[in-house]
């Protein structure tokens, strides 16, 4: 209910009820928008092993997801007078996948028959084949280098047999013959007389032609197999041909004979003799051709010894071939499992000239251990293996082997991942005798936090702030931060583990964390001052229980997770699907130009998309200049200034009357500002000295000159409510805006901060907005600045955290009124910031300025 007392004239009225209706539909996207995230979360957490779920429950739960998600597009556009139409168009289309993929029906790229790079990922088996599939997970999920290429599609595949007529060809002679050589060549002769029909021809000429107007422009390519069922439960590894150094114009000649190799001799001999032309069906990568300096193979485990903590490297001088085909075996490294990947030992290849590579005699040791000069690669470069190694076996839930190629210009690239089998003798030790070890070792928290992604990981604590370089993270380590900032996703993709303060499994970097499979315990309080930085843990996000030291996992067990894998049964690959088309946030930052209806792409895009504008259409009704004052009470307080309050909701107390007492607010935010703006420290009440160029400078510039000055500039106004509040300022020549939405989901709650004009003269009225600026950058806003216009956005932050963001703003406000006069010099700018902090402290500021 509005509550303002008195009367108001019918603008004023007419404006309170338009703003009271736009704030019901905001308030209802705010609901839709947290319960259809906790909806997602719980998806993810089903994927992550937390429950046991089946098709039902995915149906049940996508079908909640897409209607809700309509609603919020509905009321949206009933905030905006329907400028958002577009949205039910392409939310429909986006509805529409993840029905087919419930129904059991390939995907959005089910008749592609070409895949681009950027579309692949793991669960695209069916379509790009094992290898093909991981590659793009590889590329576009954990974002390490692989050379993007295309994919001829499982589709392509079978347009070319059916095309040719060859799958009831290939069956008759399969089911005519029994031996393997025979069947062999007859298949191979159908295949010298096929040929690529015409569409599939010029998918694979115009994705060729695609990459050489690219930043790679190759000369050569390569192509490779990538059957289905390749690098899994079988890995066929060596039973399919593939090509390297192929020219362009003969790319679909070898996608011919990549296809053909799937009836050759040593396949069919491989597969059950019973198996159908129409089974295992083959997709082919092409890929730019690396020049390779060096070339090699990593095991993320040594298969001889499983249990010990090492990774294996093998390294060869130029392409791999004669590594991977037995011809070769290479230099030879083993490194410790642990940052900094410590060189343990090293065996070196005696070169064809009977002589190890030029350089000392290569059996004296070096300090590092390995020997030097003799190497094909350097320590930095097997270092480096090591990180991604790593990063792979915790994502792909099982140690790896690992295909990899060293450029001229020292890039590294992953040329294929899979499964590496190990003896199952060496899967060592049960959950009941890691709790045991566990039980061990001291307790350094416990019954703390949220669980935000199941997992038991070990690892070094390193303390990081959302300023933290990503790059410079240890790779296995064990990240805690104050906050769980977004910025964090990088961390994420490479830590053991995450603990957070303060932070909610709903939010976005929850949402990450369950995607890399990232043990995550949030919400822990004390974490950062109970965990010191460097000392050695275990957690175990199940118990929400931090020890400290280490107790070595099982070979066997999947990288940072301390249940069974449940990554290949059928309903986790469909889950897998749907989430994608779900879950991941590709709109960030809405200074995007992309962060448009067009680039929505996924639930979560229309989500973030929807709540921005919710929120611009929030803060644009107030610069509207719609008319909000006018009988409404006063707030009674020991201020310099008279604030206005209009309560539409919650704001105030039932006991309030036409005078406010500070302890009649209710609404949280404006509370928090308030307390701000009440702290005596923060108000300078001594007299501004006005100079004469001060002076004259605001006589020419009345209120009406103000260009900047929102529409609105009457008296100072408060429009609250119990999780919201929008506070207009004008504080002399200066106008100030501060509208907030404060509650307990993380995902709801934004700030947006506006200041501009001043008495002074230009260049300390700019000084001024410097400063501010700084303030806002501390305290985790998005600033940008033009002149003395000063505009801060902050968004997604835990409800603690927001308030005592609001606080400073309050004292902010109190700070910098008349400061502009006082800014003689750009010495200044950092002088009163430094008081301004000595002034109020420095929590909740950010690391830097």
């Amino acid at each position: 209910m509005i509550r303002g007392k008195g009367s108001a004239g019918t603008k004023q009225q007419e404006g309170m009820e338009g703003f009271a209706a736009l704030f019901r539909h905001f308030r209802r996207i705010l609901a839709l928008n947290n319960r259809i995230l906790e909806m997602i979360a719980d998806l993810e957490r089903a994927l992550g092993g937390e429950y046991i779920y089946d098709r039902s429950f995915l149906r049940i739960s996508v079908t909640g997801i897409v209607e809700k998600g309509r609603q919020v597009i509905y009321n949206l556009n009933a905030m905006a007078a329907d400028r958002y139409g577009l949205l039910y168009e392409r939310f429909t289309a986006t509805a529409d996948q993840l029905a087919d993929i419930l129904a059991g029906g390939p995907g959005p790229y089910g008749a592609q028959l070409v895949l681009e790079w950027e579309v692949l990922h793991r669960d695209l088996v069916h379509l790009a084949g094992g290898k093909g599939a991981n590659l793009g997970e590889v590329f576009n999920t954990l974002k390490l280098p692989t050379p993007a290429g295309f994919v001829v599609s499982t589709a392509g595949y079978r347009r070319f047999m059916e095309a040719n007529n060859l799958f009831a060809r290939c069956n008759e002679i399969l089911r005519d013959f029994s031996d393997a050589a025979e069947r062999a060549g007859r298949i191979g002769k159908l295949f010298a007389e096929a040929r690529l029909p015409d569409d599939l021809a010029a998918a694979i000429n115009a994705a060729v032609k695609k990459m050489g107007a690219g930043p790679w422009q190759p000369d050569c390519f390569a192509v490779r197999s990538s059957g289905v069922g390749e690098d899994g439960e079988r890995s066929f590894a060596g039973q399919f041909q593939s090509f390297l150094s192929v020219p362009a114009g003969e790319i679909g000649a070898a996608c011919l004979r990549v296809m053909a190799s799937r009836f050759s001799e040593r396949l069919l001999g491989y597969v059950e003799a019973d198996v159908s032309a129409e089974e295992a069906p083959m997709a082919v990568v092409v890929q730019p051709m690396v020049a390779a300096l060096a070339s090699g193979v990593l095991y993320t485990r040594d298969p001889n010894r499983p249990e010990a903590e090492v990774l294996v490297i093998s390294a060869v001088a130029g392409a791999g071939e004669t590594l991977v085909s037995g011809r070769d075996s290479g230099d030879r490294f083993q490194l410790s499992r642990s940052h900094p990947f410590n060189p343990r030992s090293s065996t070196i290849a005696v070169r064809a000239s009977g002589t190890a590579m030029d350089g000392p005699d290569p059996a004296a040791p070096a300090v590092s251990g390995l020997r030097r000069g003799s190497g094909v690669v350097g320590l930095p470069v097997l270092r480096q293996l090591a990180e991604y190694g790593l990063q792979l076996e915790k994502h792909f839930e099982s140690p790896q082997d690992i295909e990899w190629c060293l450029d001229s210009e020292g890039r590294l690239w992953i040329l294929q991942s899979r499964p590496l089998r190990l003896r199952q003798s060496a899967v060592a030790g049960t959950p009941a005798h890691l709790a045991v070890e566990l039980s061990r070792l001291p307790v350094l928290m416990t019954n703390r936090g949220h669980v935000c992604q199941l997992g038991l990981a070990g690892g070094r604590v390193v303390r990081v702030t959302d300023e933290t370089p990503t790059e410079s993270f240890p790779v296995g380590a064990v990240a805690v931060s104050r906050y769980a900032s977004p910025r964090l996703a990088g961390i994420v993709r490479r830590a053991a583990a995450i603990i957070t303060d303060i932070g909610s499994p709903t939010g976005h970097l929850a949402t990450i964390a369950r995607e890399y499979r990232t043990p995550a315990l949030f919400g822990a309080g004390e974490a950062t001052r109970l965990l010191a930085d460097g000392v050695e843990v275990m957690i175990d996000v199940e118990e929400r229980t931090v020890y400290q030291g280490r107790v070595e996992l099982p070979a066997g067990l999947p990288a940072g997770n301390g249940m069974a894998s449940w990554a290949d049964n059928l309903e986790a690959r469909q889950l897998r699907s749907l989430l994608r088309l779900i879950a991941p946030l590709n709109l960030v930052d809405p200074a995007d130009p992309a962060f448009r209806m067009e680039g929505c792409r996924t639930i979560h895009d229309f989500l973030r998309f929807c709540h921005e504008r919710a929120v611009a259409e929030m803060i644009d009704f107030h610069a509207s200049g719609r008319q909000m004052s006018g009988g409404g009470p006063l707030l009674t307080a020991d201020l310099p200034i008279k604030i206005r309050l209009i309560d539409i909701g919650g704001g105030l107390a039932e006991s309030a009357g036409s005078r406010v007492e500070t302890g009649q607010v209710t609404s949280r935010p404006f509370s928090c500002l308030l307390r701000g703006l009440l702290n005596e420290q923060a108000w300078d009440r001594e007299p501004a000295p006005f100079g004469m160029r001060d002076f004259l400078s605001g006589l020419a510039r009345p209120l009406t000159m103000l260009t900047n000055a929102p529409a609105y500039s009457g008296e100072n106004l408060a429009i609250i409510a119990e999780n919201y509040c929008n506070l207009s300022l004008r504080l002399g020549y200066h106008f100030n805006i501060i509208d907030c939405y404060l509650a307990d989901e993380p995902e709801d709650n934004y700030v947006y901060f506006r200041f501009v004009g001043g008495f002074a003269e230009e260049g300390k009225r700019q000084r001024r907005a410097v400063m501010i600026g700084q303030v806002l950058a501390g305290l985790h806003f998005k600033v940008e600045r033009k002149g003395d216009l000063v505009l801060g956005k902050a968004k997604m932050l835990e409800r603690s955290h927001l308030e005592s963001i609001l606080v400073r703003l309050g004292e902010l406000v109190a700070f910098t009124r008349q400061l502009d006069v006082k800014m003689a010099d750009d010495a200044a700018m950092d002088r009163f910031f430094t008081e301004f902090l000595g002034r109020i402290g420095n929590e909740p500021f950010a690391s830097g300025r």
